[in-house]
C-alpha cells in the first residue's frame, strides 16, 4: 500500500514539474524573443488543468500574443493575435484582480486598446467609416476591461464631429439624397451639444446648416409664384434663419472674432429684417485686424453661403 502511495506522489510530482516547465519555458522563450516557441508552450499551459486557473499562465499568454501581434499583425485592424492577447490579460485580471500581475496586465490591455483607437482614427473616412466606428466601439470595450471608469467624452465628441463632417461631404456628392445626409449630420451635431453645450464646432456647423438651407431657398425662389405661395416660402426661410440664430450666436459668444460667424450673423439678422444688428456685425467684421488674412477652419466646418 505504501508503495502505491509513493508511486502516486512520485507521478504527481512529475506531472507538476512537467506543467511547471511549460510555463517556465514559455516565459524563457518570451524573454529570448522566440515567440513561436513561447506560443506553443503557453497554448499548452492554458488547457492544462494544473495551470489553467493560474493568473501567471494568462498573464504570459497576454504578453506572448502581444509580441506576436506587434511582430506579424500590427497593421491588421482585426488581428487575431491581439484578440488572444487581450483575452489573456483579461483572464489574468479576472482570476486575481489585485494580484502581482494585475497592474501590468491592465497596462497591456491599455496598450492594445490604444492601438485599436489609433487604427480607428486612421481609417475614419468616407469609404471606411463603418470600420472605424466598429473599431472605436471595440476600443472602448477593451479599455473598460482594465479601467471600467474610463472617460471617453473627448473621444466621443471628436468621433461624432468627424462623422458629421463625413455626412456633409457625402451630401455634396450624393445630391439626390442631400437632405437625408444633412439631416444625419444635424442629428449628430445635436448629440454633441448634449454632451457639451459649449462645443463651438457643433454650434457653428448646426447654425450653418440651417442658415445655408435658408439661403438655398432664397437663391432658388421663383418670383413668378402668386403672393400666397411666396408668403409661405418666405415664412419657411424666416423659420430656418430663426433656427440658425441661437447656434450661430452661441458660436459667436464662444469666439467673437471668427470671420465666418460674423458673416453668418450679419446675413441672418439682415434676412430677419433686423438691420441695426446686421450692420453692427458688419462693422465688427470690418474692424477685425486680420479680416483679409486666410483663415484656417476646423475640418468639420461648413462653408457659409452668402445671402446678402
Amino acid at each position: 500500500m505504501k508503495k502505491i502511495l509513493y508511486i502516486s506522489v512520485f507521478l504527481l510530482s512529475i506531472i507538476s514539474a512537467y506543467g511547471q516547465n511549460k510555463l517556465v519555458n514559455a516565459k524563457y522563450f518570451l524573454q529570448q524573443k522566440e515567440y513561436d516557441k513561447a506560443k506553443e508552450l503557453i497554448d499548452a499551459a492554458t488547457i492544462d488543468p494544473i495551470f489553467d486557473t493560474l493568473p501567471a499562465t494568462w498573464y504570459f499568454k497576454g504578453h506572448i500574443y502581444k509580441e506576436l501581434y506587434k511582430k506579424n499583425e500590427s497593421e491588421d485592424i482585426n488581428s487575431p493575435a491581439r484578440i488572444e492577447s487581450i483575452e489573456g490579460f483579461r483572464k489574468c485580471i479576472e482570476l486575481e484582480p489585485d494580484g502581482q500581475y494585475a497592474e501590468s496586465a491592465k497596462k497591456g490591455i491599455s496598450f492594445l486598446a490604444t492601438r485599436i483607437y489609433n487604427q480607428a482614427v486612421g481609417v475614419f473616412n468616407e469609404e471606411t467609416y463603418t470600420t472605424a466606428l466598429t473599431a472605436y466601439e471595440y476600443h472602448k470595450k477593451v479599455m473598460r476591461m482594465a479601467y471600467p471608469e474610463s472617460d471617453f467624452l473627448d473621444k466621443e465628441i471628436m468621433f461624432k464631429l468627424k462623422m458629421a463632417s463625413i455626412y456633409n461631404n457625402i451630401a455634396e456628392k450624393d445630391t439626390a439624397n442631400f437632405d437625408v445626409h444633412i439631416s444625419a449630420a444635424s442629428d449628430i451635431y445635436k448629440e454633441v451639444l448634449v454632451l457639451d453645450s459649449n462645443n463651438i464646432s457643433a454650434n457653428y456647423n448646426l447654425g450653418i446648416i440651417f442658415y445655408n438651407q435658408g439661403v438655398e431657398i432664397v437663391n432658388n425662389m421663383d418670383y413668378s409664384l402668386d403672393l400666397m405661395e411666396l408668403t409661405l416660402i418666405q415664412d419657411q426661410i424666416i423659420e430656418l434663419f430663426r433656427k440658425s440664430l441661437p447656434f450661430m450666436k452661441k458660436a459667436y459668444d464662444l469666439n467673437p472674432t471668427r470671420k465666418e460667424t460674423l458673416i453668418g450673423l450679419q446675413g441672418i439678422y439682415f434676412s430677419l429684417n433686423d438691420i441695426p444688428k446686421s450692420e453692427a456685425f458688419k462693422k465688427e467684421l470690418e474692424s477685425l485686424e486680420e479680416v483679409d488674412s486666410p483663415i484656417q477652419d476646423e475640418e468639420v466646418d461648413e462653408e457659409v453661403q452668402d445671402c446678402l
